[in-house]
Formats: structure tokens, C-alpha cells, sequence
């Protein structure tokens, strides 16, 4: 029998993102550095997890700090953790909580996509023997982490893994809280493999509640264009994705 995530929605809808409309226009993002850190984590993140969504066995997550060099907004830096898990059989990362360098970048990734962004001090740093990121909000520092000995590999060893979010959205007349796909593309220019490391992780600061690390799994850091998507499917947080996912739109037009 398949395992289902077992949050309770009551719990968490009254801080959710609340998105305008779901014919967003999508944003090129060309020149971004993406750091991504993957490390397993307890069992008890399943009470995080949606129950349209299966955990992923063994549970893990990732650190995903991205430096974005144009945008819409101007250039800003993302920070977001990720609870891996499945929908039905295509593994997606829940977006937990992330936070943006500057209010105008938080702002449009809320309303437009439903992450849960907030503002803060979010910095990425490559030195010859890694590559450093941290979170700093209201005076703390909420996350530290970094690759360390990074070295060359292809950009094809390289799989980023699409995210879903939780959020209020209008749908038929009705806004409430729905499974959001944010489903961006890369192009590879540049990539490197090293080993994981986190100093700092405050799961409160994250909505990551009993999350915290554990063994870590790998680490890469990559240049590439990106881009942040029209949105093509919401899915209902409390039915299996099977029944529950509706199709906003046919293919990528942009």
C-alpha cells in the first residue's frame, strides 16, 4: 500500500501564499547560479507533507539557494527548502518556505506562483574550495550551508527535480488552497559536484517543523538559463493526484 503525507490542512492555511489569478506570465531568468544541497531527514516530515502526496523513501530534502542575474524584479538571490516526495509516480519537492533577497522579489513569487517567500539577507558565495550560502532574517541566521571541493561534471548528471507549492488559489469561481506545479527548464552551462554541508538549519524559520538534517546525500552547483513558468496544473492537496490534478493549459507556449 502506498504511503500518504499526512498534514493537516487547518493547520497551515491561514499562512499560505494567496495567488491572483493562474494565467501568471512567465519570466526568462538567464544567468543564474543554482546551488542545490540534498540531505535525508526524519520520518516525521510525512506530517508536513500534503496527503495528495506520497513521501519519498528514505525521506529527504534539499537546500536550493539561486542567484538569479536579471529578472523582472531585478536581480535577487532565492533560498528555498524542499521536502522530496512523489506525485502519483513523478517526484516533485514541496517548497516549505524560502526566502528573497529583496521585497519586491518575494512579493511577485507569491502572488504570481504561491511560493512562501519572505524577505531577508540571503547571500551565495563561490571561493576556490566552495561555494557558501546563508539566510539572515530579523538579525538571525536561519540557514548556512555550503559545497565543499567542488569539481567539474556535466550538466547532464545534473536533475532538478519540479517543485510544488502550497497555496490559495481561484479556481472555478472558488480561491483556496491548492498544489501549485512550478515546472522551470534549464539550459546547463556549467556544473560542479562537491560534498554538502550544513551548519545552520531553523526548521521554525523554514514552516519545516520536526525537519532537520541528517546524512547528507550530494551536492552540485550549477550556471545555467532558467526561467519561472505559466502555470499548467494545480492539483488538490487532499485527494490523491490521480483525481485531484486539473490541467490549466495544453503545452509551454512561451
Amino acid at each position: 500500500m502506498p504511503t500518504f503525507g499526512a498534514l493537516e490542512l487547518t493547520a497551515v492555511v491561514d499562512r499560505l501564499a494567496t495567488v491572483r489569478d493562474l494565467d501568471t506570465e512567465a519570466w526568462s531568468l538567464p544567468g543564474a547560479e543554482i546551488l542545490q544541497l540534498a540531505f535525508e531527514v526524519p520520518r516525521a516530515t510525512e506530517a508536513l507533507l500534503p496527503r495528495a502526496m506520497h513521501p519519498a523513501i528514505p525521506p529527504y530534502a534539499t537546500i536550493w539557494v539561486t542567484r538569479y542575474a536579471e529578472s523582472p524584479v531585478g536581480p535577487f538571490t532565492l533560498a528555498q527548502l524542499r521536502l522530496m516526495a512523489r506525485a502519483g509516480a513523478h517526484p516533485r519537492g514541496l517548497v516549505l518556505g524560502a526566502v528573497a533577497g529583496t521585497v519586491e522579489a518575494a512579493t511577485a513569487l507569491r502572488e504570481r506562483w504561491g511560493l512562501p517567500v519572505v524577505p531577508g539577507r540571503v547571500t551565495f558565495t563561490r571561493r576556490h574550495d566552495r561555494v557558501m550560502a546563508a539566510v539572515i532574517r530579523d538579525g538571525v541566521t536561519v540557514l548556512d550551508c555550503e559545497l565543499i571541493d567542488p569539481e567539474p561534471i556535466s550538466g547532464g548528471d545534473v536533475q532538478y527535480i519540479h517543485s510544488v507549492t502550497l497555496a490559495h488559489a481561484p479556481l472555478d469561481g472558488k480561491t483556496g488552497p491548492r498544489l501549485i506545479q512550478v515546472d522551470s527548464r534549464y539550459t546547463f552551462k556549467k556544473a560542479e559536484r562537491g560534498r554538502p554541508r550544513v551548519g545552520v538549519l531553523v526548521p521554525p524559520a523554514w514552516n519545516a517543523g520536526p525537519l532537520r538534517p541528517l546524512n547528507p546525500i550530494a551536492a552540485t552547483v550549477t550556471s545555467c538559463d532558467t526561467d519561472l513558468p505559466r502555470i499548467r496544473f494545480v492539483m488538490d492537496p487532499e485527494v490523491p493526484v490521480v483525481r485531484g490534478t486539473r490541467r490549466i493549459r495544453e503545452s509551454r507556449e512561451e
